[in-house]
């Protein structure tokens, strides 16, 4: 009996302490700085958009805004669809930045993300493709017209999770224009595009 006793006490002893051996040491580095950037998410932007080539000295820069929802399939690959916005004075008609615009852009995208890091603060570049539609405020705008036409936008940002549910990110983009009628007069070539750079506030989760 006294010899099963003891022996019931050398197994109690030996399954804890491997129990114990298993368990990390209260002193075991932690991955520092690791968030959880996987899942869906949401974003509301304003910045400033204008544009390149032979369209830049007739449009002023504008404001430009934006939503997107997305999905992240893991910390680095996201899918995301957007709307996207913005306003444009003609040059020559002498505008305000916040007054009547001359031209309203609004369109429709899809995109790519690619994140580098699984860090709180992640950058990462992103390309995809879009609809969008011109309209030209009614006036001796000879040169422009309504329009609906393509585009591909490419670019590049940072993202900041300031707790598992806000984020934030600056992003800048360049939108290739699929032939655009909005400008005929323009005969716009490879080289005519718009660039945005947008402050971007959502949640994720």
């Amino acid at each position: 009996m006294r010899r099963s006793i003891a022996l019931g006490f050398c197994l109690a002893g030996l399954t804890g302490g491997a129990a114990s051996a298993q368990d990390p040491p209260s002193d075991a580095p932690t991955q520092v700085g690791r968030v959880d950037w996987q899942g869906p998410y949401f974003l509301l932007g304003l910045g400033v958009e204008g544009y390149t080539g032979k369209l830049a000295p007739n449009l002023d820069p504008g404001p430009s805004y934006g939503v997107l929802v997305g999905y992240r399939a893991n910390d680095y690959l996201g899918v995301e669809l957007g709307y996207s916005g913005g306003v444009s004075n003609l040059s020559v008609a002498n505008g305000s930045f916040f007054g009547t615009p001359d031209i309203v852009r609004n369109g429709g995208q899809a995109a790519l993300t690619v994140g580098f890091t699984h860090t709180r603060l992640q950058p990462y570049v992103l390309g995809g493709i879009g609809v969008e539609r011109y309209s030209v405020r009614e006036g001796n705008f000879f040169r422009f017209f309504d329009d609906t036409g393509g585009y591909a936008p490419v670019g590049a940002g940072v993202r900041f999770k300031f707790n598992p549910q806000l984020t934030a990110e600056v992003r800048g983009t360049y939108s290739f224009l699929f032939g655009q009628d909005f400008a005929p007069a323009q005969n716009i070539g490879a080289g005519d595009g718009r660039y945005a750079g947008l402050l971007m506030i959502g949640g994720s989760y």
